[in-house]
């Protein structure tokens, strides 16, 4: 499964964009009212109000609550899929990855949303007809000439509405590799320091985006709650937290699809990020983003047939020698360069470690030879429930019928 965005655009107050924000505000309207509905039983008799019960009560809603005339009963059916998985997680045994009760949605958060199945789409170069809004200009929407779209998600954004599509379509081979497995060291000055001496350097862009963020709060602190003024700040505010957030996903991306182009493997630490997130550095990390630069480089991996080894989270690395296994003191942050007490030698503190990782990583190889056509692994919603996407012969998953999207 394969994704690509674009910014919708155009069109006069009473235009296709008018459409769009009455059905979001009408899908947001409809999550509340379940959601009401379903905290309100909690309440009284310890159940949550599912998927099958809400679906049932669907059309008699539509038909008689004046606010949701004339939204698609396809993006209200999907919204109610949406709500039901969110119970579903909140409601997992103690054992599971068990998730909070779902939150209401408040208008001036300006994140409505909803979604369509893709066949009832139509695309052409610049523009998408969605269902009951007609057709829209969007800027930025690629699909490949055999892609068969499954999703077609539309979201508000602080700078507009965007258009999301999850399609199917052949892979692209990655190339053979040129480099072997390499040991990766996560860092803040250098993103990623590898074990053969190369660094990716940390762009830091929340750092340089302080000064304006700062001043954009204090401005929007100065105005008048419920003020047009008020609103006006808040929308720029938005705006400038988006584009940090997009060059920090752009650069992320580049870089890591540059390591997996170029080496057979890797070999990562398994880091306590929450723990990370607790400590004095916690907005450096933040800045960096490690937790998504190591997910972007292992689902990366597995889609191209590198090999993937992790160190134990307790396990060692900084100030063990890697020439000859030698465990020094522990190092202040500010020794950068050390030298062993046992052989003499002097290392590189980020080098180092980075050694060590490959040295003392394991697992296994990918199930998918290097240099193999991936194939990728997704989830799917089958029922209301989300099921793991898997295709043993090669070809698209056998058992999608809608496709989940991801911003």
């Amino acid at each position: 499964m394969q994704a690509t965005k674009g910014h919708a655009y155009g069109g006069a107050v009473n235009g296709p964009l008018a459409h769009v924000a009455r059905i979001g505000g009408q899908c947001r309207a409809l999550w509340n009212l379940f959601l009401a509905e379903t905290a309100d039983r909690y309440r009284a008799e310890g159940k949550f109000l599912f998927y099958a019960e809400m679906s049932a009560g669907l059309p008699r809603l539509l038909k008689d609550d004046p606010r949701l005339a004339g939204l698609p009963h396809r993006a209200a059916q999907m919204t109610v899929q949406r709500l039901d998985r969110a119970l579903r997680d909140c409601a997992k045994a103690k054992g599971g990855a068990r998730k909070g009760f779902p939150r209401f949605k408040r208008r001036d958060d300006r994140r409505d949303g909803f979604q369509f199945v893709g066949r009832e789409c139509r695309f052409e170069t610049g523009r998408v007809r969605l269902p009951k809004v007609g057709w829209v200009r969007v800027r930025g929407l690629r699909l490949p000439a055999a892609a068969a779209p499954k999703v077609v998600a539309v979201t508000q954004e602080p700078d507009g509405w965007h258009v999301s599509v999850q399609f199917e379509a052949p892979p692209k081979p990655y190339a053979a590799p040129t480099r072997p497995v390499v040991g990766v060291d996560a860092g803040l000055l250098h993103l990623a320091i590898l074990s053969d001496g190369a660094r990716i350097e940390a762009p830091r862009l929340a750092r340089k985006a302080e000064k304006r963020i700062r001043r954009l709060n204090r401005e929007r602190d100065r105005r008048r709650k419920g003020g047009v003024n008020r609103r006006r700040t808040v929308a720029r505010l938005a705006r400038a937290h988006r584009a940090v957030r997009n060059a920090r996903r752009d650069h992320l991306h580049k870089a890591t699809r540059r390591l997996v182009d170029a080496y057979a493997g890797f070999a990562v630490e398994t880091l306590s990020l929450k723990g990370l997130a607790r400590t004095r550095l916690a907005k450096s990390f933040a800045d960096a983003a490690l937790g998504e630069m190591l997910r972007q480089l292992a689902y990366k991996s597995r889609w191209a047939g590198r090999e993937w080894r992790e160190l134990p989270r307790f396990a060692r690395s900084t100030g063990v020698c890697p020439a000859c296994d030698a465990t020094g003191p522990k190092l202040p942050l500010a020794v950068r360069e050390w030298a062993c007490e046992t052989c003499g030698a002097v290392h590189d503190r980020d080098v180092a470690a980075a050694g060590i990782v490959l040295r003392r990583a394991v697992g296994g190889a990918s199930p998918e030879p290097a240099g193999a056509v991936r194939r990728k692994r997704g989830f799917a919603v089958r029922g209301g429930e989300r099921a793991q996407v898997r295709s043993s012969h090669g070809g698209p998953p056998a058992n999608v019928a809608e496709v989940m999207v991801h911003d």
